[in-house]
């Protein structure tokens, strides 16, 4: 350490031997803190000056004169009345468009606004069923400056905003003078009438906006419900997949099956005719075999008895077979969405009259029951129960044949189409078998994407129904006190209503949002946020000027003054006297911002700790760079303070600049120092202060291999590069 200590005296010695190198110093120590000081009083609070910034307005619009009122309404004007008592920019309120675009192509001003002639005919619009959006025309110099297109375009945007401050305003001033208007002339039937019109309208209005709240809220509960059908659907969707091979197999399958069924129901249709015309015949009989058995009543009862029971049966029979029958035809029916509706509608009433038919040969069945029991009591028949059950039999007799005519002209086609449908079932079944596989792929990434967006869009809904619901009260509680006002014919409280409501008639037209801002580790001024850039880009060119300006090397004869130290104690203790100016550069820097600029400063020690402690890694960077590649040392020196303007994360975020230079940044020891000084200047969070000062030290780590171990195996070829320069009697 001694002979450490005995370099650094020697040089600070030969640094203080005579005024020049004293003022060449003093200039290393103070160029990076003019540095910073400079940059950070530009940048002070730049936006506070845009009122200086020049800003043509130019309008054009010829207003908007309604056709039932006579109520003139230019909202240009009033946005030029607004703008002039606007400071943040230089408005300037030319005669006419022409002279704010030149004017803005000459740079007199850095920007301009026109509004159109129908700037408030279009605003109007908003009432119309074809409403049309206003445009402001916007023109901006982008040659004059880098910053002042952006800037002018936040002034654009205040004039958007204050239009659509001031058309809502317009809507309330509108309706105030109109309800002053109408309140002249109420006395007047016409204008009566068009103020119950007026609260009808407001009536509809409170209606659609609770409709609209409701439909809101089933959408809100459809999402609840869809979120669980989602979650339900993976684990279905991913146990379709695992059969979906069988379920190709079934698919097939049953592709055969509906071509089988399909021909099966071409055969019943034909059966089916033929069973009708059976039917007709066999009920044709009905009535010879009831003459027939209750002519034999009082000659063999007890077997006359039992054939009328018997009848009865094959008659129940039947009826049970047209019930079964209208009942297959009524669900074939309720399927089929092939038959239009008069086929459908024909359908239905043949349905109908098999049913009837059922329900007269059930009656038949029933009356020659009783009547067999009476042959069984010996109570006997009358002619009157015989023509009974003649009359029912001849009806439904009557009645197949109505259906058996029926049938074969209208019906009989009908059922055919219905048979036709499931042919085409089959064959649609072949895409299905197909498809089946990249549907199921298709559904399962769907479910997992759709259930990421439900929860925010439940939130949304349901804000968005609250708002709509509030509304639609106090629009219904003014609809019903202006009803009553009518009736009533109390004029006061029209008046009163039509002038205490205005904010609630423009909410149903707008709804204006006020932004509440909550800064985190906020930082006083602009100024102030870009101290850390404007303070580690100076030091490192601070650094860069040392190792430019001061030897890195010791003469053979000061080494043999110095008693012969050893490579290692050369290149450490020649250090002493760079890191010791570092030091004072920072130093100088860093307090000159804190006492003369006053930043405010949070952490002010931490703030000049990372100043300190940068200094000493810069400076040992590109002094064991250029002790070790000599010249090329010094540009790679310069080639990381390039990298280090824009991939430091000091001026812009990084998120917004080329993948490549975010890719470098981890790399920058500037990185590091920009992270640590934000923390000391609006405060630390979760230790990020202390965790970039631990990167930011990792630096130094291979820097002293390159500086003890690399550079001693270099020496011989910084030997031969320095003669082949001395060579060129012009580098140096």
């Amino acid at each position: 350490m001694s002979m450490l200590a005995k370099i650094f005296a020697d040089d600070v010695r030969h640094l203080t031997s005579n005024i020049v190198s004293i003022i060449i110093t003093i200039g290393l120590i103070v160029i990076p803190g003019l540095f910073t000081w400079f940059n950070v009083a530009a940048c002070w609070d730049p936006f506070a000056n845009t009122k200086n910034l020049q800003f043509a307005i130019a309008n054009d619009d010829e207003g908007y004169k309604g056709d039932l009122l006579p109520m003139r309404i230019n909202i240009g004007e009033q946005v030029v009345d607004t703008l002039r008592a606007n400071s943040q920019l230089d408005w300037t309120f030319t005669k006419s468009s022409a002279e704010a675009i030149d004017g803005t192509k000459s740079g007199k001003y850095y920007a301009a606004v026109v509004i159109p002639k129908n700037f408030s005919k279009n605003m109007m619009t908003f009432f119309t069923d074809d409403a049309y959006h206003a445009t402001l025309d916007y023109y901006n110099n982008e040659k004059l400056n880098a910053l002042a297109p952006k800037v002018t375009g936040q002034g654009a945007d205040t004039i958007a905003a204050t239009i659509n401050q001031t058309f809502s305003k317009t809507l309330t001033d509108t309706a105030l003078n109109l309800a002053s208007s109408m309140l002249d002339m109420l006395d007047k039937p016409e204008y009566q009438q068009r103020l119950k019109s007026f609260n009808g309208n407001i009536a509809d209005l409170a209606g659609m906006l609770n409709d609209s709240a409701a439909v809101l809220r089933t959408y809100s509960s459809l999402t609840d419900s869809a979120k669980t059908l989602l979650a339900s659907s993976n684990k279905l969707i991913a146990d379709a997949r695992a059969s979906a091979k069988t379920g190709v197999d079934d698919l097939s399958a049953a592709k055969t099956g509906v071509s089988d069924l399909s021909g099966a129901l071409g055969t019943s249709v034909n059966a089916l005719g033929t069973a009708i015309d059976t039917s007709k015949t066999s009920l044709g009989s009905l009535n010879d075999r009831v003459d027939e058995l209750f002519s034999a009543v009082d000659k063999q009862a007890g077997d006359t008895s039992a054939a009328i029971n018997n009848l009865a049966g094959n008659v129940r029979t039947e009826a049970t077979a047209y019930a079964t029958t209208r009942g297959r035809l009524q669900e074939l029916l309720d399927k089929s969405d092939n038959l239009g509706p008069v086929a459908k509608s024909a359908v239905q009433a043949f349905i109908n009259r098999i049913g009837a038919v059922a329900d007269d040969l059930n009656q038949t069945a029933d009356r020659l029951t009783t009547a067999a029991n009476d042959v069984d009591s010996k109570v006997g028949s009358s002619k009157e129960t015989r023509q009974e059950i003649k009359d029912l039999a001849g009806k439904a007799q009557s009645s197949v044949s109505s259906i058996s005519k029926d049938f074969d002209e209208t019906i009989k086609p009908d059922l055919t189409a219905m048979t036709n449908a499931f042919s085409d079932a089959a064959n649609s079944l072949n895409g299905t078998v197909s498809t089946l596989d990249s549907s199921l792929d298709s559904l399962s990434g769907t479910a997992s994407d759709a259930n990421k967006q439900l929860d925010s869009v439940h939130e949304l809904i349901d804000n968005a129904a609250t708002q709509l619901t509030d509304a639609a009260k106090e629009l219904t509680n003014f609809n019903t006190q202006f009803a009553k006002a009518l009736d009533t014919g109390n004029m006061g409280t029209i008046k009163k209503l039509l002038s205490g409501n205005t904010a609630t008639l423009s909410t149903a037209l707008s709804t204006p949002v006020e932004l509440k801002r909550v800064a985190l580790f906020p930082v006083d001024t602009f100024g102030a946020a870009l101290t850390p850039f404007y303070t580690f880009l100076p030091l490192w060119v601070g650094a860069l000027l040392l190792v430019v300006t001061l030897k890195i090397g010791i003469s053979r004869k000061r080494q043999r003054e110095l008693g012969n130290p050893k490579p290692w104690q050369i290149f450490l203790g020649h250090y002493g006297v760079f890191v010791s100016i570092a030091l004072l550069q920072s130093t100088f820097s860093c307090a000159g911002t804190l006492l003369f600029l006053r930043v405010q400063v949070v952490h002010p020690w931490l703030f000049m700790l990372v100043g300190w402690f940068s200094s000493i890694v810069y400076s040992f960077f590109t002094y064991t760079l250029v002790s070790t590649f000599a010249n090329v040392g010094k540009a790679i020196g310069v080639l990381f303070l390039v990298m280090q303007i824009s991939g430091s994360n000091a001026a812009y975020p990084l998120s917004i600049l080329p993948h490549f230079i975010s890719d470098i940044s981890p790399w920058l020891p500037v990185s590091y120092s920009v992270t640590a000084m934000r923390g000391a200047i609006a405060g630390i969070y979760e230790n990020d202060y202390w965790i970039a000062m631990g990167k930011l030290a990792l630096f130094l780590v291979p820097l002293l291999f390159i500086g003890l171990v690399l550079r001693h195996a270099l020496l011989g070829f910084n030997h031969w590069y320095e003669a082949r320069v001395e060579r060129t009697k012009l580098l140096g």
